[in-house]
């Protein structure tokens, strides 16, 4: 109950290994742009929350446009956060449409970290292709891994701890654990198959590399908590 009662980052970055696991994709997401060597003067960002990517980019970039649907106030946070920086926009949108950019606005980088698999699958389609239509450059991913061993350890993990966990029925389980993500209702997390957003990515932008987060240098994507999907422009 006292979970419940934090706010988003209280309850994922407040200390402790789950503060960590968390921050690895920020820390991945630094590691890609400096290997990419990626011009970091004009960025996007789906599913901002308070900006706090901006913390992991090399440096400030010159403008910045955040888009969030402002779940537990991340929006609200960010205008208060950043207010001494007017080059960084944050809008509120929950569908494509409200991704409003001008047709000469186009971004170096591109963000979308923990955010795919929140979105109703019907609506992906039409954020990939807004973000693609406003990129020229690389296109930074980050989604959960909830299926095979890693969603039966991260189930069990969350039970043990007294967490709330997703309704599956027992074959829904079964399937997961198997790799059968269509057999399983799709809700947020629940039956989110990394590997089909992979496919779905693709058809905008090239698929560049595929790692495990966090990897330890050693674990493939299928055995990590959450992957990162490093894609670029065709433009």
């Amino acid at each position: 109950m006292q979970e419940a009662k934090q706010g988003y980052n209280e309850r994922l970055f407040s200390g402790g290994l789950r503060a960590r696991l968390h921050y690895a994709r920020f820390h991945w997401l630094r590691k890609q742009i400096v290997s990419c060597g990626c011009c970091v003067k004009h960025v996007l960002e789906l599913g901002c929350f308070d900006g706090k990517a901006l913390h992991f980019l090399p440096h400030f970039p010159e403008i910045y446009v955040g888009f969030d649907a402002n779940w537990e106030g991340g929006i609200d946070i960010a205008h208060q956060q950043w207010a001494h920086m007017p080059q960084f926009r944050f809008i509120k949108a929950t569908t494509p449409e409200e991704m409003v950019l001008q047709d000469n606005e186009i971004f170096d980088v591109g963000i979308c970290m923990e955010t795919l698999e929140h979105i109703p699958p019907a609506l992906v389609d039409g954020y990939l292709c807004k973000i693609a239509r406003h990129l020229k450059g690389h296109f930074f991913v980050t989604v959960p891994n909830e299926k095979g061993v890693v969603f039966l350890a991260k189930r069990l993990a969350k039970k043990m701890m007294g967490h709330e966990v997703e309704p599956y029925t027992s074959a829904e389980v079964l399937h997961a654990v198997f790799g059968r993500m269509h057999k399983v209702a799709r809700r947020e997390h629940k039956g989110f198959d990394y590997a089909g957003m992979i496919q779905q990515i693709a058809r905008y932008f090239s698929i560049e590399r595929v790692n495990g987060i966090p990897s330890f240098g050693i674990l493939p994507p299928s055995l990590c908590l959450g992957v990162g999907i490093v894609a670029k422009s065709r433009q």
